[in-house]
């Protein structure tokens, strides 16, 4: 992970012309049991860049992917 953290956030940093830390220094993970925890790691992840102020709306931000299925259904707030 370690590796890969290094490498992916150089790369990041380049296209967001910034220097600095990119990652969080602990990994995170989580178990989601049921379709509302669902929806809401999906939105939690689609409105980051959102939160750091670099999109208004996360469908603006280019590198965001959401099924459209999600979406339509309503589990992601567009």
């Amino acid at each position: 992970m370690h590796s890969l953290k290094g490498y992916t956030a150089r790369k990041c940093n380049v296209v967001l012309c910034r220097p600095g830390g990119f990652w969080q220094h602990e990994s995170f993970d989580h178990i989601i049991r049921d379709e509302l925890e669902f929806a809401r790691v999906i939105n939690y992840v689609l409105n980051n860049p959102v939160k750091e102020g670099m999109v208004n709306r996360w469908p603006d931000w280019k590198w965001n992917y959401c099924r459209p299925s999600l979406v339509q259904s309503g589990l992601v707030k567009g």
